[in-house]
């Protein structure tokens, strides 16, 4: 009786949570982080985790509490153009993001990696992909949710598609194949959540596709990272 109480008290905030973030337009980042938080210690946690495990190279990583150092992005400008990271640090201060701007978590469990893992590479997601931060969200989270099962992205893939259907079904063409496209790419490519982008910055960012299997990232899409940032130099 205990854990059924525990299961509907989060799944109550956890609605109620995003319908906030949908109500804010996506705007409230820190609704994004109460709804992991709200996840911590779930079933659904654990079967993200045990899938996380079953992907060798990111069970090291976990087994390892690999974090890799905090993202410097005047260090990562100074790298050749072209690279992952200078591609990133370009992308990062055109959008006037801070990539440490995430919440913290002590990382006591196997759950609380991933989570901190997930938060922290996030934007490499749109990176890799293609994927735009506003307008494409759709489809990183389409990635997670495929590979590993994370229990936030399920949930807002859920969310979006309904409320889209219920209030705003205008949106749901664009929602849909964000949502296609990403899935399609995550049953394709290497896992995200395995890689170890710190030690590979220097490397350039379609060499880092070709290797992941991105044959056809994101680029003229209307919802693509490049049409979010029409005016940027980069190699897209």
């Amino acid at each position: 009786m205990l854990k059924q109480l525990e299961d509907l008290t989060r799944t109550v905030r956890n609605l109620h949570t995003v319908m906030d973030l949908i109500k804010s337009m996506g705007e409230k980042t820190e609704n994004v982080f109460d709804i992991e938080d709200n996840f911590r210690d779930s079933e659904q946690m654990e079967a993200c985790v045990n899938r996380v495990k079953a992907i060798p190279g990111a069970k090291a990583m976990l087994e390892e509490r690999y974090m890799g150092p905090d993202m410097d992005l005047v260090a990562l400008s100074q790298l050749p153009r072209g690279t992952l990271g200078h591609s990133y640090a370009t992308v990062m201060n055109a959008l006037g993001y801070d990539p440490n701007f995430y919440r913290r978590r002590v990382v006591e469990t196997d759950g609380d990696w991933v989570t901190m893992r997930l938060r922290k590479t996030h934007d490499i997601g749109h990176l890799v992909t293609g994927f735009g931060p506003t307008g494409g969200e759709s489809g990183v989270l389409s990635i997670q949710a495929v590979q590993i099962g994370y229990p936030m992205c399920v949930l807002l893939q859920a969310a979006s598609l309904a409320l889209a259907l219920k209030l705003q079904p205008e949106n749901l063409p664009t929602i849909t194949s964000q949502t296609a496209r990403g899935m399609g790419m995550a049953l394709e490519m290497q896992p995200l959540i395995a890689q170890r982008w710190e030690e590979g910055w220097d490397k350039p960012l379609s060499r880092w596709r070709q290797e992941l299997g991105i044959t056809n990232p994101v680029i003229e899409e209307s919802y693509s990272l490049k049409n979010r940032l029409p005016g940027l130099d980069l190699d897209w």
